[in-house]
């Protein structure tokens, strides 16, 4: 089993596990990342990663 290194990292694997495991729609995962919480990572470094991965999901939802 891989450990996450970091929090973006973690939630990364996250997202790949919502959207493909379990189906989501992008409306879904977003509400989820928003909710999202890993005690192993500072509340700062959950932020950070959080909005990295809110960002791409925007960015990649506008050029459908």
């Amino acid at each position: 089993m891989e450990y996450e290194l970091s929090a973006l990292a973690s939630l990364k694997r996250n997202v790949k596990f919502w959207f493909d495991s379990c189906g989501y729609n992008k409306e879904q995962v977003i509400r989820q990342i928003e909710k999202w919480v890993n005690f192993a990572y500072s509340p700062g470094e959950q932020e950070k990663a959080k909005e990295e991965i809110l960002n791409s999901l925007k960015i990649i939802g506008n050029n459908k």
